[in-house]
């Protein structure tokens, strides 16, 4: 009887092992993986956000001086700072404001027989300043992948001048330059929602755009106030990178990034 008491115990024992069931390990979805789909797309997550962006850069025409006469074969870029702002999930507005600055001098020093000559000239000064706004369209979104295509127009105005010789050779050197652009970019903005951080964007861009700029240059002799107009326009269609597409060109015009500013969402 001992033995049947031992053996029943067991049996129940193993009864009460085997049936015994552990409640599943509870987890919950943050999106913090590359892999992860579930809650919503890090796009819609920034609608309605404010986001601060580079549009890259823009040449604008200006004076070039070698140390012996002026030039207007040179030019000076325009760097584009402005903000995006998603009024829903589809449609957006975006401005940026381009400004540039240049001004200086150079000195040369030549040996002589004496121990040596030194001349300074400056060289041209320069500023340019630009607007441009755009309305992105939203075309397709993954859950950290976006496609739009950005439609944008741009307007530009450059000035650059130097005075150089002396006496009755005083010239007076100045060149007023005016841009139009109309074109658009296909863009693929790459959010980082998979590390917890869906206001950081990374966005390559590529698209055509139609370039009109106008030129005006005005050379007066001071001595004899003799002034000299000569004007120029250029009409150009070609791609928002480049022309040479260069490692230089292709980062500048088409690499930037985009921080939307707003706590990160729960999920």
């Amino acid at each position: 009887m001992g033995t049947a008491i031992v053996l029943g115990a067991t049996a129940s024992s193993a009864q009460d092992i085997s049936t015994t069931q552990v409640a599943p390990a509870t987890t919950t979805s943050t999106g913090a993986s590359v892999t992860d789909t579930s809650g919503p797309t890090d796009h819609s997550v920034v609608v309605g956000h404010l986001g601060l962006r580079y549009f890259g850069t823009a040449p604008m025409p200006s004076l070039a001086y070698n140390g012996m006469m002026v030039g207007q074969n040179n030019t000076q870029d325009l760097h584009t700072v402005g903000a995006r702002y998603w009024l829903n999930g589809v449609i957006g507005i975006e401005a940026g404001l381009g400004i540039g600055f240049a001004s200086g001098s150079t000195t040369t020093t030549t040996p002589t027989a004496m121990g040596s000559t030194t001349n300074s000239s400056d060289i041209p000064n320069f500023f340019g300043i630009g607007l441009q706004v755009g309305l992105p369209i939203m075309l397709a979104e993954a859950k950290h992948l976006a496609i739009h295509l950005d439609p944008y127009m741009a307007f530009r105005y450059g000035t650059s001048g130097i005075t150089t010789g002396s006496g009755p050779n005083t010239t007076d050197d100045k060149l007023n330059a005016v841009q139009f652009g109309l074109g658009a970019n296909a863009v693929a903005e790459m959010q980082f929602g998979f590390i917890g951080l869906p206001q950081l964007g990374l966005q390559a861009q590529f698209g055509f755009g139609l370039t009109y700029t106008n030129t005006s240059r005005n050379t007066t002799i001071v001595a004899t106030n003799t002034v000299t107009n000569v004007s120029s326009s250029t009409f150009n269609i070609g791609t928002t990178v480049g022309p040479h597409y260069g490692l230089d060109q292709i980062i500048n015009g088409s690499i930037s990034a985009v921080w939307y500013f707003g706590s990160s969402p729960g999920r």
